[in-house]
């Protein structure tokens, strides 16, 4: 569907819809100033992500749209959404939003704070006005934190379903450096102790934290080549193992990079990047998306190495107040952090076709399938 309006004007705010790569470029500085500032704290908001994004990993029955709020010349809301299409006798309809996927995990809406309660709103309305026969909307792994939740919760004329997903860590940043590795158990610190000292014996020991200006997608070739040597390479999940994420992960390191979002976190020894981590700093946090090391220096544990001094320097500094980990694993539990709830929201319009179609149907599916999963024991 191609909108043909592509302007709905809601009580003060002007909405934009956008459907071309090169319409999403004219909102670039403003729209990542509403990524860099909000409480959520969601790179994956960004222009560089959810432009990356629609770009290299919608399938083929999908297409994307996303709305713009203007109060005046301001920016004060960004909706993303990709657009399903479904066919039931004959009419077709439309279920809109982000479902999560290896490369996205978390896209949020983004309002400007202290107008979500507005803006949030309003860019739904438009919605339905530019898509009147969809079905609903769907918002995968919002964070706890996420204004859009507490928003769609209060949201009149609309029935909300809101699912547990998942947790993700996250470490936050308090006090001192000292009185946090003291926390940790005293087992892990000695492990921690004994693989700095096997690393210092190796030659050309040299860890860099490169970000603004320093960090470019050329790095990213050190990340691919790491990979490359990895589980990850064993399991078909490294990034050399798909040209479609190839293309994702250079135009994404390209367009952080532009934004100065982008980190790399860079550990080298005897000549050789031993492991490497792309991260992505917002306003007061860092979210560290892909970890790898080079598995023939486990024994100096390179990763844990990298991970330390990555915490140490976030405690060093005064504008960071945790590193996001986003995903949940059990070695995270050595580094005491802490857990963040993330939900699923599914939201239908009081009216007769989203309820039917959209609603109850999923319902239906939902309810038949606890039936006929196997009992837990």
């Amino acid at each position: 569907m191609l909108i043909q309006e592509n302007l709905f004007k809601k009580e003060k705010l002007q909405i934009k819809a956008v459907q071309t790569v090169n319409e999403l470029g004219l909102h670039i500085d403003a729209w990542n100033q509403l990524a860099f500032a909000a409480p959520q704290q969601l790179p994956m908001s960004s222009y560089a992500w959810v432009s990356s994004y629609f770009e290299h990993n919608l399938s083929a029955d999908e297409s994307w749209v996303c709305l713009f709020a203007y109060d005046e010349k301001e920016l004060v809301g960004v909706m993303p959404l990709v657009v399903k299409s479904r066919s039931l006798v004959g009419f077709k309809f439309f279920l809109l939003g982000i479902r999560r996927s290896t490369q996205t995990c978390s896209i949020d809406v983004l309002a400007k704070h202290g107008q979500e309660n507005t803006v949030i709103p309003a860019m739904i309305d438009a919605a339905i006005a530019y898509y009147p026969h969809q079905i609903g909307f769907i918002f995968d792994r919002l964070p706890e934190n996420s204004p859009t939740i507490d928003v769609l919760e209060n949201l009149s004329g609309f029935t909300l379903v809101k699912e547990f997903d998942s947790v993700g860590a996250f470490l936050k940043i308090a006090d001192s450096f000292a009185e946090y590795r003291s926390s940790l158990s005293g087992n892990f610190r000695s492990n921690l102790n004994k693989a700095s000292k096997k690393l210092h014996k190796l030659t050309d020991v040299k860890i860099s934290f490169l970000n603004g200006n320093k960090a470019t997608q050329e790095h990213l070739t050190k990340l691919i080549e790491v990979e490359a040597k990895s589980w990850k390479k064993d399991e078909g999940t490294a990034i050399s193992d798909s040209a479609k994420d190839m293309d994702f992960f250079q135009h994404l390191a390209e367009r952080l990079s532009a934004a100065g979002f982008l980190e790399w976190q860079i550990l080298e020894a005897e000549g050789k990047t031993i492991a490497v981590n792309f991260a992505v700093r917002l306003k007061r946090s860092i979210l560290i998306w892909k970890l790898s090391f080079d598995p023939s220096y486990s024994k100096c544990s390179p990763g844990s190495i990298l991970l330390e001094e990555a915490v140490k320097l976030a405690y060093e500094s005064e504008d960071i107040d945790e590193i996001n980990l986003m995903t949940d694993h059990s070695w995270y539990d050595n580094w005491k952090m802490e857990k963040r709830r993330y939900y699923n929201l599914k939201l239908y319009q009081n009216k007769p076709i989203p309820l039917m179609i959209g609603y109850f149907a999923t319902s239906i599916r939902q309810k038949f399938r606890s039936l006929s999963s196997p009992a837990d024991h």
